[in-house]
């Protein structure tokens, strides 16, 4: 006799259940940010200055930089720093830009469960991410079997 896995039947409703019920607690519009800056001191994401970020593995993010000066690259970092050493670049793409240019993050499932968004130049300029898994991975990590 075959075994039943579980797994197969719940994927699509734990998904679902996670694009209504998590997603929206991640970021109220979805995967894309839209970042401009407040002079030297801040980040604004969304209209908001520096907020902490929930993204999760296996998701895509984009952050879309909106009139950023050439002196303010926007980095995700593997720690709370300026300069450019500490950059997190597995699964994204153009990180450290400038302008109004499109920084896209696909979280790896591999990634640390923290990062950080900063300038290179700026030290007020910053903001913690938390990478958390989805829900799937999060009811499946047993291996729950039937």
């Amino acid at each position: 006799m075959h075994a039943f896995h579980a797994r197969s039947l719940l994927r699509p409703f734990a998904a679902l259940a996670f694009a209504f019920a998590v997603a929206p607690a991640v970021h109220a519009g979805g995967n894309s940010f839209t970042v401009t800056n407040n002079g030297t001191g801040a980040w604004v994401l969304d209209g908001v200055e520096n907020p902490p970020l929930t993204l999760t593995r296996g998701q895509s993010y984009t952050f879309q930089l909106q009139g950023v000066s050439a002196i303010h690259p926007f980095n995700i970092n593997t720690i709370n720093i300026t300069g450019n050493g500490n950059r997190y670049n597995s699964g994204v793409t153009n990180n450290g830009a400038t302008g109004n240019t499109a920084i896209t993050f696909v979280v790896p499932n591999d990634a640390p469960d923290s990062l950080h968004y900063n300038c290179a130049n700026h030290g007020l300029m910053n903001g913690p991410i938390t990478v958390v898994n989805g829900v799937v991975d999060a009811i499946f990590a047993d291996d729950f079997e039937v």
